[in-house]
């Protein structure tokens, strides 16, 4: 068996599921492009699924209000940064030379033309590149990423999405290097979005809009949207747990259940009682759960508060939050 004609849940890259969280920052996301924004600045905790939302605006169109070339990049931290680094890091990623003897301008140049080459090429009308682990920008990179703003808009138009992970040590947007110059605050702080994870409970904002939580929402893309193989039918709750689900059984159905030992879990560690999911240990939870619980034993009908607990404690559930400190409290 090839690893196309396995499950998608046993191929060592498993497929990325549509949350509430991803569909906020979409929202937000199209507002900032409407209003002629340069950028969104996205901040939230490690592990809390802010890439994983980004991936899935890159990966989905029906959010864009215009059509748009996406592309994403991880920021590294060098020792000593200039624009000529900045640039070849760029090219590099997207699997391009870079010679050794190259002006740095000149090197920003040929990015900059990968942008536009590539946007045309797809019919673009907005180029979307999301900078992954951008708290590790100082007030130097924005320069530079200024600089690719004032190229293209002489042809077009590009946005940037500055993923910033809030418990890095760094500072925050407002205190780049101290606090940046005031073009560059202006071009690229402006617009902002606070990513969560998985909420269980609904937010006041969305109630009109949102009848469950975000976990059950998330549960039911497993339980109901996903299916394998394709045109099938068979979700992918019913695939890994087909006997319970013919009676009945879905994940979303344990929710009160698994947030209760997740509760209980937490106090034992001096943990408060849970807001929100870190999508991490959420996707891995359900991976062990359908995979390692349900298809394993012939006659699983439903999750005990074992299965739970143990779920939790593989999928790396307390190590990712605030506060734990490793020992009972």
């Amino acid at each position: 068996m090839t690893t196309d004609d396995r499950h998608p849940m046993l191929r060592s890259k498993r497929p990325l599921i549509i949350t509430r969280p991803g569909e906020r920052l979409a929202g937000d996301a199209k507002n900032s492009i409407e209003i002629g924004s340069d950028a969104i600045w996205i901040d939230g905790f490690g592990r809390i699924g802010k890439t994983y939302g980004v991936r899935q605006l890159i990966q989905t169109d029906a959010w864009r209000p215009f059509p748009m070339y996406m592309t994403e990049f991880t920021c590294t931290k060098p020792a000593k940064p200039g624009e000529g680094y900045f640039a070849s890091s760029l090219l590099l990623q997207q699997g391009q030379t870079v010679a050794t003897s190259a002006t740095s301008n000149g090197t920003l140049m040929r990015a900059v033309r990968m942008f536009q080459e590539e946007g045309h090429r797809q019919g673009a009308e907005v180029i979307g590149v999301a900078f992954n682990e951008a708290n590790r920008f100082t007030a130097d990179e924005y320069e530079h990423v200024m600089s690719i703003v004032n190229e293209c808009e002489k042809t077009g138009r590009i946005f940037f999405f500055f993923i910033n992970q809030t418990d890095s040590g760094r500072f925050g947007r407002s205190a780049i290097d101290k606090r940046p110059p005031r073009h560059i605050y202006g071009r690229f702080f402006t617009t902002s979005h606070h990513y969560t994870g998985l909420l269980w409970d609904i937010p006041d904002a969305d109630r009109a809009i949102q009848l469950a939580s975000d976990v059950a929402l998330a549960f039911r893309e497993y339980d109901e949207e996903l299916v394998w193989p394709e045109g099938s039918g068979i979700s992918y709750t019913q695939y890994f747990a087909p006997k319970a689900y013919a009676l009945g059984w879905r994940l979303g159905m344990q929710d009160d259940l698994i947030r209760s030992v997740i509760n209980s879990l937490r106090a034992e560690h001096g943990l408060p009682d849970v807001v929100e999911w870190p999508m991490q240990s959420f996707e891995r939870f359900v991976y062990f759960i359908l995979v390692r619980v349900a298809h394993e034993d012939p006659e699983f009908t439903e999750l005990t508060e074992a299965n739970i607990r143990e779920g939790l404690l593989r999928a790396g559930y307390l190590e990712i939050e605030p506060g734990y400190r490793g020992v009972p409290a």
